[in-house]
């Protein structure tokens, strides 16, 4: 079978960079922008992200997403993440981490993506520095297993704010299941609803998030990058923690 054809990795051609290329923000920030924190909204920004921050508002941001390198040897384009020590990881992370309080709404969510080498780390420094609320884990079925060990099959989201009043929306991120053993108060459907297919509940969204697919070569989300995470995964996170017209960073561009 050619699967050639049926490969919809997102690739980008040498003219695709070049009109890309007036779109995007390239740091260190020139002074023109740099005296206007407006031209650095709704923006892609090419460079140390730490070279940014000190050209943001107070207080300006609502939800923060951070995706770091989970302390893998990795290679990202010209630069390599190479793994250190758990004390090492956690220095680097200290030092990047807390400067984001700063530009951090009183009322901003934090979330934080981690394997399980990295994610103990990530929940010592993020408590320092936020609220850490939960640890949603999410089910990734994607690679082979192995002979000797079980299948790494799961990464977690820190989720974390900065003080107890925070946005968040249950309902615009329930969960259709359907119901296997349907119960009735007084011959009305309790918590559920009869449809053509089958019968149904809305139920609340938990921690453990098992309906997403990591991108692969024949979805048309996916790309090169070693790292990606599934559209529908910042989508759940998009709709329970901003409202429109919020401001969201994303300094790792996960």
């Amino acid at each position: 079978m050619n699967t050639s054809s049926r490969n919809r990795t997102l690739r980008l051609s040498p003219s695709d960079r070049e009109r890309l290329d007036a779109h995007i923000l390239s740091l260190p920030v020139s002074s023109q922008a740099a005296s206007d924190p407006g031209k650095l909204i709704n923006r892609v920004c090419q460079g140390d992200f730490r070279e940014l921050l000190p050209h943001l508002p107070e207080k300006c941001v609502d939800l923060l997403f951070i995706d770091p390198p989970y302390n893998l040897t990795k290679q990202f384009n010209d630069y390599t993440f190479r793994r250190r020590n758990i004390d090492e990881y956690m220095q680097w992370m200290d030092g990047w981490m807390g400067l984001f309080p700063r530009v951090l709404k009183d009322t901003a969510s934090i979330y934080i993506c981690g394997d399980w080498r990295s994610s103990s780390a990530i929940h010592m420094i993020a408590d320092k520095h936020f609220r850490v609320r939960n640890r949603i884990t999410f089910e990734r079925e994607k690679g082979r297993g192995a002979r000797r060990d079980w299948k790494n099959n799961s990464e977690d989201i820190w989720f974390c704010t900065m003080n107890d009043e925070y946005t968040f929306q249950p309902d615009a991120v329930r969960l259709k299941r359907q119901v296997i053993a349907p119960y009735k108060l007084n011959g009305t459907p309790r918590d559920w609803q009869d449809e053509s297919d089958g019968k149904y509940r809305l139920t609340a969204p938990s921690n453990l998030w098992t309906d997403l697919t990591m991108p692969f070569w024949s979805m048309p989300e996916n790309t090169p990058h070693p790292t990606q995470k599934p559209e529908k995964l910042l989508a759940k996170i998009l709709l329970a923690s901003s409202r429109p017209g919020d401001t969201v960073f994303d300094p790792f561009s996960g």
